[in-house]
């Protein structure tokens, strides 16, 4: 009876070994390389936004593509943030009462926003300046992603460990350096 339990506990222990943990590593590798995938298509196409100072057709599908090629679903926010600065004023009827400082206030545009000027008047050629998303130096621009679904390897330890799946989100961002032509 001994060694039958013996042997029941090696086939479990070689089962797990030779089948399991290659599996659960390979996805792990799988899901990482998802990750690098996505937050490299972000980080480029946010620079080139950032630098270029508008999101413009081309570079949002490039980036879309990019997306596609790192084998994951994932879910697209746009972000923009436009700087405005206000004075300050003890009587804001009163110009002379201007207390020199400004309060920086950041109004924000979003996917909808961005992408209705973007694919908002078709008629348009797809390099038409009228279809840009124009920014301006100082304004914030940031994309966020989601995967949407779950990883083979967030699977295997929802499993194996009885952790909670942990969503793949990627955030990349920062201050527009030039301003659209």
């Amino acid at each position: 009876m001994a060694d039958a339990l013996k042997g029941i506990v090696v086939v479990i222990l070689l089962v797990f070994a030779f089948i399991i943990y290659p599996a659960y590593r390979q996805s792990e590798n799988v899901e990482e390389e998802i990750k690098q995938r996505a937050n490299a298509a972000a980080i480029e196409f946010v620079d080139t936004v950032r630098s270029k100072g508008y999101v413009d057709l081309y570079d949002y599908k490039l980036f879309l593509s990019s997306l596609d090629a790192s084998y994951g679903v994932f879910e697209v926010q746009l972000e923009y943030y436009k700087k405005n600065l206000q004075p300050n004023y003890t009587d804001p009827n009163d110009f002379s009462t201007f207390q020199n400082s400004f309060n920086v206030r950041y109004d924000g545009y979003y996917t909808k926003e961005i992408l209705n000027q973007l694919y908002g008047n078709a008629a348009l050629a797809e390099d038409d300046p009228n279809r840009r998303f124009n920014m301006f130096v100082g304004d914030l621009f940031n994309v966020r992603l989601s995967l949407k679904g779950t990883t083979l390897a967030s699977n295997f330890r929802t499993f194996l460990f009885k952790s909670q799946n942990v969503p793949i989100n990627i955030k990349y961002g920062g201050m527009v350096r030039n301003e659209a032509p």
